[in-house]
């Protein structure tokens, strides 16, 4: 079982729910849950838990992750195999950012050394997180250096169709490789900012589904 993490402000709660429905309707079973509704959990509990899900052979288990909660000692022995950060330089819910910085390098030392990290390009301050930290990295935004893109703009996305533009190749979790492409996505009636979309679907893709059959 995969155990990922989705940190940010505004965008973590849409972005979660698509990569719940994303993945659901790909008949794979994952489990969304608050940090807030574990953190008090000791070490027996957690482990309990992981073990019904693992029963009830959940692939995923996503963790939306309060900042304010890195810092109890519940995340002290636990590692993340993807995390995924939404945030953008001006979305940030903190005024003290030296603060925010430090936690939010707390949240990516918790990644397994063979993780994954997703996160917004666009953010230069979430890049400047990253500084002396190995991990296997994946980016999005709307510019020509992110991992993944969209031309996707304007009035006809949701009618015509979402334009994921895959510009590296991403090595899933499970050794899946996509290969660079563009991929047509319908969401029929659904309508969620082009940024959530590409978190969320190259989440998905990280964890080794394939969306694009």
């Amino acid at each position: 079982m995969l155990i990922a993490g989705i940190v940010g402000g505004i965008d973590k709660a849409q972005t979660a729910d698509l990569i719940y429905s994303i993945i659901s309707l790909a008949g794979v079973r994952i489990s969304v849950i608050d940090s807030g509704s574990i953190v008090e959990l000791d070490k027996n509990k957690f482990k309990a838990y992981i073990e019904e899900l693992k029963k009830s052979e959940t692939y995923i288990l996503l963790i939306k992750i309060d900042v304010q909660d890195i810092e109890k000692d519940f995340f002290d022995n636990l590692h993340f195999d993807i995390m995924l950060y939404t945030d953008k330089a001006d979305d940030l819910y903190s005024t003290d950012d030296e603060r925010y910085a430090m936690l939010m390098r707390k949240v990516f030392s918790m990644v397994d050394e063979r993780g994954t990290l997703i996160v917004n390009a666009d953010d230069v301050d979430g890049i400047a997180f990253l500084k002396g930290m190995k991990y296997y990295t994946v980016t999005y935004g709307f510019n020509r250096k992110s991992s993944v893109t969209t031309s996707s703009m304007g009035d006809n996305v949701f009618k015509d169709g979402f334009i994921y533009c895959l510009q590296r190749s991403i090595t899933a979790k499970n050794g899946l490789v996509f290969e660079p492409q563009e991929y047509k996505l319908d969401f029929g009636h659904r309508k969620y900012d082009g940024r959530i979309i590409l978190a969320a679907v190259t989440f998905v893709l990280v964890c080794g589904i394939d969306v694009f059959k």
